[in-house]
C-alpha cells in the first residue's frame, strides 16, 4: 500500500466548518490581550492593570479558547494530511503542502510577519525584510505545518501506517510535553521563533499524528461526543485556572501541583477537541454555501488578524468608554474588513487559488 486512492476524497463539512471556527476565534483570542496584564504586549490597557489573572474574565476566555484552539487545527491539519496522501500520493502531498502553506508563509516573510513585528520591535528599512529572523509572529502556525508534512512524509516512506490502536497512547502521552510547558499556562507556550522549541514542537506533533491516525483508523465522530464540553468548560477549566495559582488554595509549589495542574489541562484539550468535533459534526455535517464561504475565508482572516487587531487596539485604548465596547469593535471590525477584503480582493484572484483552490462566481 502507497496510500494513494483513485477515489476522490469524501468533503468534511463539518471539519471545515470546526476549522473556521477555530480561525475565526483567533481574532477574539488575540483581541483579549490588550485587556490582561501581559508585559510584552505592546498595547495596554490601563483596566488591566486593575484586574490580574484571577478575576480578569479576558485571561480566563483567553485561557479557555487557547487551551484547545492550536491542538484541534493540528489534529484537523493531521486528518486532511493522511486524506491528501491517500488520494493524491506522497508526491502530491508535498506539492499541495508546498503551495498551500509554503507560499503563503513565504509571502508573509515579506508582508505580514514585518508588518506584525513593527508593533514589537519597529524594524529600519534596511532590517524590515529579515524580521522573520527575530519572530514568524503568528504565521508560525505555518510552519509548523510544513515541518509537520516532513515528518510525516518521512514516517510513511519508513512504513509506518497509523492504523494499530496503540496510536490513542498519544492521549496520555500529551501530558508530558504539557508539563514541561511554563507555570500558569493551560495550553502550549508561544513559540514564534524560527527555530522551533523541543516541547512546543513535540506537543503540537501528538495532536497531528493523531489525525492521521484518526483518519487512518477510520475513527467515526459521533454527536454524543459534544457531551464532552460542559465538563470541560464547567468542572476541568475552572479548575485548572485554580491550579495556575496554587498557593491561592494553599498548596506551595512542587513537581506534584504542576503534574496535576498538567494533567488537568491536558484532559481540558482533550474533552474541549472531542467536544467540537462532536459538536460540529451535529450541526454542520451537511452542506451550507454560507458555512462554506466563511471556511473559504477563514484562512485570509488569520493571515492577516493580527496587524489589523494590534492597529484596532492603538486606537481604541485611549477611548473613553467600556472596556468590553472597545474588546466588542476590535472583534467586529477586524472580522467585517477582512471578510471584505476577502470577497473583492481575494477571492476570485491568483491569490485565493493559492490560498483555497479556484472559485467560481456564482
Amino acid at each position: 500500500m502507497n496510500g494513494r486512492s483513485s477515489a476522490a476524497p469524501a468533503r468534511f463539512h463539518d471539519l471545515d466548518a470546526l476549522r473556521a471556527f477555530a480561525m475565526l476565534l483567533g481574532i477574539v483570542l488575540h483581541a483579549c490581550l490588550f485587556l490582561m496584564p501581559i508585559d510584552d504586549w505592546p498595547v495596554q490597557d490601563r483596566w488591566a492593570d486593575s484586574h490580574d489573572f484571577e478575576n480578569n474574565p479576558y485571561a480566563f476566555l483567553f485561557g479557555a479558547i487557547h487551551g484547545f484552539r492550536m491542538p484541534i487545527f493540528y489534529l484537523i491539519s493531521g486528518f486532511f494530511t493522511a486524506m491528501l496522501w491517500q488520494s493524491r500520493g506522497l508526491g502530491g502531498l508535498a506539492r499541495h503542502r508546498l503551495q498551500r502553506i509554503g507560499l503563503p508563509l513565504l509571502v508573509g516573510t515579506l508582508t505580514i510577519i514585518p508588518a506584525t513585528n513593527a508593533f514589537f520591535f519597529p524594524p529600519s528599512p534596511l532590517t524590515w525584510m529579515f524580521t522573520w529572523l527575530i519572530s514568524l509572529a503568528h504565521l508560525w502556525f505555518l510552519w509548523y505545518l510544513i515541518l509537520m508534512a516532513a515528518v510525516f512524509i518521512a514516517c510513511a516512506r519508513l512504513g509506518l501506517r497509523f492504523h494499530h490502536p496503540a496510536w490513542w497512547l498519544l492521549v496520555p502521552a500529551s501530558i508530558l510535553p504539557q508539563y514541561l510547558m511554563r507555570e500558569g499556562m493551560i495550553g502550549a507556550d508561544n513559540s514564534p521563533g524560527f527555530i522551533p522549541i523541543p516541547h512546543v514542537f513535540g506537543y503540537y506533533l501528538v495532536f497531528y499524528l493523531f489525525g492521521v491516525f484518526f483518519y487512518q483508523k477510520r475513527v467515526e465522530v459521533r454527536r454524543w461526543w459534544s457531551a464532552g464540553l460542559a465538563p470541560a468548560i464547567l468542572v476541568v477549566m475552572p479548575a485548572g485556572y485554580l491550579m495556575l495559582n496554587p498557593e491561592s488554595l494553599g498548596l506551595p509549589p512542587s513537581d506534584a501541583v504542576r503534574g496535576t495542574a498538567a494533567a488537568i489541562g491536558i484532559v481540558y484539550t482533550w474533552l474541549a477537541c472531542f467536544g467540537l468535533l462532536g459538536l460540529f459534526r451535529w450541526i454542520a455535517s451537511k452542506q451550507r454555501h454560507w458555512v462554506r464561504y466563511v471556511s473559504d475565508a477563514s484562512y485570509w482572516l488569520y493571515l492577516g488578524h493580527l496587524p489589523l487587531v494590534l492597529v484596532g487596539q492603538a486606537l481604541v485604548v485611549s477611548w473613553p468608554v467600556s472596556v468590553h465596547l472597545k474588546f466588542a469593535l476590535i472583534c467586529v471590525a477586524a472580522t467585517a474588513i477582512l471578510l471584505a477584503t476577502y470577497h473583492f480582493g481575494v477571492r476570485y484572484t491568483p491569490v485565493g487559488r493559492v490560498l483555497n483552490g479556484p472559485r467560481v462566481r456564482h
